[in-house]
């Protein structure tokens, strides 16, 4: 018959874990890289807006922000056009979407 081992208790275990890593130097932690240096420019703030609309109305945005890229550059486009000072952040929206990579 198999005789029974017991499990080390958790002070064993980190007894024989220190005296495994004594030597062992300590990690050197690089400071992490600050907003726009090296990555690109960072993307402005942003507010959701929401509001309510027919259907029809609904699917004539849709289909227009297709054409250009997106809701929010058709919107900016409209009051640009309309005469309305729209930053360029709105005019070409910073892309923050995940890429999915697609094997063929």
């Amino acid at each position: 018959m198999a005789e029974f081992k017991r499990k080390p208790m958790a002070a064993e275990l980190t007894a024989a874990l220190k005296a495994g890593v004594r030597d062992v130097p300590s990690a050197i932690v690089e400071e992490p890289e600050r907003a726009g240096e090296g990555r690109g420019p960072k993307a402005p703030p942003t507010v959701q807006c929401n509001f309510n609309l027919t259907e029809e109305l609904a699917d004539l945005i849709a289909e227009e922000a297709i054409k250009v890229g997106g809701t929010r550059r058709f919107i900016a486009r409209l009051m640009k056009d309309a005469g309305y000072p729209v930053p360029n952040a709105d005019l070409n929206p910073f892309d923050n979407r995940r890429r999915i990579k697609r094997s063929r």
